[in-house]
């Protein structure tokens, strides 16, 4: 197996819980990593639409506590990427 340089990989903020299992590959091209980031946004954005347009009624299992958990993960790796996107230097430089 290939020798990893472990510094190339950044703990994703929303690794909640005993350890850092989720990471950013920092030598990602930078569009790659702003991919990531929009569908990460994209999908948060989808999930508060839908809450947005429910009601408890058309809720009975209750789900909006699930959707706003799954929204925040969401966010909160795309913010992570989106940070790391707009400090990287462009590819090549």
């Amino acid at each position: 197996m290939e020798n990893i340089d472990q510094t190339q990989f950044k703990p994703l903020s929303g690794n909640f819980g005993t350890g850092e299992v989720l990471f950013l590959n920092t030598q990602a091209s930078r569009l790659d990593i702003i991919d990531a980031a929009n569908l990460r946004f994209t999908a948060a954005k989808d999930l508060i639409g839908t809450i947005a347009c429910m009601t408890i009624e058309d809720s009975p299992d209750n789900s909006h506590p699930a959707i706003c958990q799954a929204a925040h993960l969401l966010l909160s790796d795309a913010w992570d990427l989106f940070q790391e996107a707009i400090h990287k230097k462009d590819d090549g430089e």
